[in-house]
């Protein structure tokens, strides 16, 4: 019986501490994203956006001439790659809420500019047609739009708030964190 109690000791104690370094490595990592997010976003905020010139316009998924820049106030910089799921990642029936809500709270005040990486064209095309973007988007067929402002890999990082001189005054998806689209509100109604 007591050989059978500290075998049983031991595998408690066993488990007890796998759990403990479980939970560290889950903390570690956590403040490990938390401090990556930090770094990210002090390096982007005040940064000037760089825009390509050599991008393609498409509207409902068809070829378009390339609108001229419209000064607005702000600007809202999506930008979408295609690793991975495009339509997940698009989420465009949230962007056209957004659109829709930040009209009615901000008229006139907000561009919103939706540049594209697509790896496959058609899909795109497609996923535009479908839910009804009434929006032209920009395809960076060669990803020049990250490239020259060296945009980080995680897309809660490829959305931005500019200024009227595209300088950063916000990061963050909104599509992904309802707290960055408040923040984004937050700050265009307050600096109208």
């Amino acid at each position: 019986m007591r050989a059978n109690y500290s075998e049983l000791m031991r595998n408690f104690t066993t488990w007890v501490i796998g759990v403990f370094l479980l939970l560290l490595t889950v903390i570690g990592c956590q403040d490990s994203r938390r401090n990556a997010a930090e770094k990210i976003v002090k390096e982007r905020m005040g940064k000037e956006i760089i825009f390509p010139e050599e991008v393609e316009c498409w509207y409902k998924g068809t070829d378009t001439l390339c609108p001229p820049c419209q000064n607005k106030p702000f600007k809202m910089l999506v930008y979408t790659d295609s690793i991975g799921c495009t339509s997940c990642k698009l989420n465009l029936t949230l962007w056209k809420h957004f659109m829709q809500e930040m009209d009615s709270i901000a008229p006139g005040q907000v561009e919103f500019a939706f540049y594209f990486q697509p790896k496959n064209r058609k899909e795109l095309a497609h996923l535009l047609r479908r839910d009804r973007l009434e929006q032209v988007v920009f395809i960076d067929q060669s990803g020049a739009l990250k490239k020259r402002n060296q945009f980080a890999e995680e897309m809660e990082y490829q959305c931005f708030l500019l200024n009227v001189e595209n300088k950063v005054v916000a990061i963050g998806n909104p599509t992904l964190s309802p707290k960055v689209w408040d923040l984004y509100k937050t700050t265009i109604t307050t600096n109208k």
